[in-house]
């Protein structure tokens, strides 16, 4: 089963360059404005808002602080697509036909692909952690405590869709990946959705979709566990409902 995790990860190592482009970028990026907004345009902006010399709608460390919370989760986000990538490598290189002659149950090998889900997303979150430790250094935006519950819950979505990419590559036999990202990403909006009616009917209403997306990120910040506990549940339900099918041969892995 090791050898099944190393030939993934082998298989995803095209993700490496652009991993570390997007986290080198990131960090650069962030600090620049960071540092701007303490000493430079941006500090100068907000100097002329608080003044009311200028007819902005948001104050300039507000959208710094939007930002900021995109670029921390920028190096998790890179590599969030391990598990479909996984899938097409496998088909590319005519994996999916020799699997059966290995000597392992089909449920290792599904064990293997979930564990590889677990270091990819884990070595992104942890990268993401450090990035937000630095970050929070350089900031009072936003605290480290902050920044960690944005990654965290960064994290946990990805799984969640993950588990969802897992259960329909198995239970609808899907082959094409862009299918599978497309469904399980319109399922987690539609949920997300009917979730947040209300809130989204009030923000309409009032004429303020900004304090809708302000209200989401501290959901995130702050609320990060619930996330994380219904990720644990989709794994876990992910995880026998393919392993279940898998082992029907209704799929391939």
């Amino acid at each position: 089963m090791k050898g099944l995790i190393i030939k993934d990860l082998m298989c995803l190592r095209k993700m490496r360059v652009t991993f570390v482009f997007v986290t080198v970028s990131s960090f650069i990026i962030t600090v620049m404005a960071l540092i701007s907004a303490r000493c430079g345009n941006i500090a100068l902006a907000e100097q002329e808002y608080l003044a009311g010399g200028t007819d902005m709608p948001m104050s300039p460390v507000h959208m710094l602080w939007y930002a900021v919370s995109v670029m921390v989760l920028l190096p998790l986000a890179s590599i969030g697509d391990s598990l479909t990538l996984a899938f097409e490598a496998d088909k590319n290189s005519g994996f999916a036909n020799v699997a059966g002659a290995l000597p392992l149950s089909v449920k290792q090998r599904v064990t293997a692909r979930f564990i590889t889900l677990f270091l990819t997303c884990g070595t992104g979150t942890v990268i993401s952690l450090v990035l937000s430790l630095i970050l929070s250094l350089f900031t009072d935006i936003m605290t480290l405590g902050d920044f960690a519950g944005l990654v965290l819950s960064a994290a946990a979505l990805i799984l969640i869709f993950s588990a969802l990419e897992m259960m329909l590559i198995f239970l609808l036999k899907m082959k094409n990946t862009d299918y599978v990202r497309i469904i399980s990403l319109l399922i987690m909006s539609a949920v997300f959705i009917l979730c947040s009616l209300g809130r989204i009917i009030g923000a309409v209403r009032a004429m303020k979709p900004v304090e809708l997306i302000t209200d989401g990120l501290l959901f995130l910040e702050n609320r990060w566990f619930i996330l994380a506990a219904a990720a644990a549940v989709c794994l876990l339900v992910s995880y026998f409902v393919s392993a279940g099918i898998a082992e029907r041969k209704r799929g391939e892995i």
